[in-house]
């Protein structure tokens, strides 16, 4: 919503106020957007696809909810279903873990995919120029920094 950063009100808390709302907002945009284009997947399992492979090995329910930033039990729901879709393989690993593993299905998705998610990133970035998106990626950092403090203060 454009509207949240078109006031040009100079208080830092209207400001967070602002980013922080805008982080669900377009989260929910994401969401839907994709949810349109891809019947099969949802957002988060397709997120969970993607972020098999940027994990360390063995990409365990664990390792992979870490990377993800989320639950081992939310990445065993997602791990679930894409195996019913047959998207990923639950594999038993050591003391009881359960290793996902991609499957022919999901390699080939990808493969399909690869022209019109590069194409999608073109459309979501093309306002930016090589210097505000490594601008933007240090500023995402910054946030990531934020998040680890307010779950330090949770625990």
């Amino acid at each position: 919503m454009k509207e949240l950063h078109d006031n040009q009100e100079e208080s830092s808390s209207a400001q967070m106020q602002a980013v922080f709302a805008s982080i669900f907002i377009l989260q929910n945009r994401f969401q839907t957007t994709y949810g349109r284009e891809h019947d099969d997947l949802t957002a988060k399992q397709w997120l969970m696809l993607s972020m098999i492979r940027l994990c360390p090995k063995p990409h365990t329910l664990t390792s992979i909810g870490s990377c993800m930033g989320c639950s081992r039990q939310n990445v065993k729901q997602l791990a679930t279903a894409l195996s019913t879709k047959g998207y990923v393989r639950l594999v038993p690993g050591y003391q009881n873990a359960l290793i996902v593993k991609l499957t022919p299905k999901a390699k080939a998705y990808e493969k399909k995919m690869s022209k019109r998610h590069a194409e999608v990133l073109r459309l979501l970035f093309s306002d930016f120029n090589d210097e505000e998106l490594i601008m933007l990626n240090q500023l995402y950092k910054k946030l990531y920094s934020g998040i680890e403090r307010i779950e330090k203060s949770c625990m």
